[in-house]
């Protein structure tokens, strides 16, 4: 594993977060993004143009970041609006 910090990265709510490891809760989705514990939250597609809201019980597969290369913006989340 590189020594180059997080090799992850999260897209809430126009907000990139670095992120170490390859999958994400739900409640750390909430707690990263700074939103309230009972937030509703879905995961919008970009390449589908999708919104999904994501169950209590979600854990998201995050892939990880190719060295030198931007961060794919395939899916980002936000509050359920």
């Amino acid at each position: 594993m590189s020594t180059e910090g997080p090799s992850y990265e999260i897209w809430i709510e126009d907000t990139i977060h670095a992120w170490d490891k390859p999958t994400i809760s739900l409640a750390e989705i909430r707690e990263l993004g700074g939103m309230p514990a009972d937030c509703p939250v879905c995961a919008v597609d970009l390449v589908a143009q999708q919104e999904v809201p994501l169950p209590e019980d979600t854990v998201h597969d995050v892939p990880p970041r190719d060295p030198g290369k931007p961060l794919l913006k395939r899916t980002q989340f936000k509050r359920l609006s």
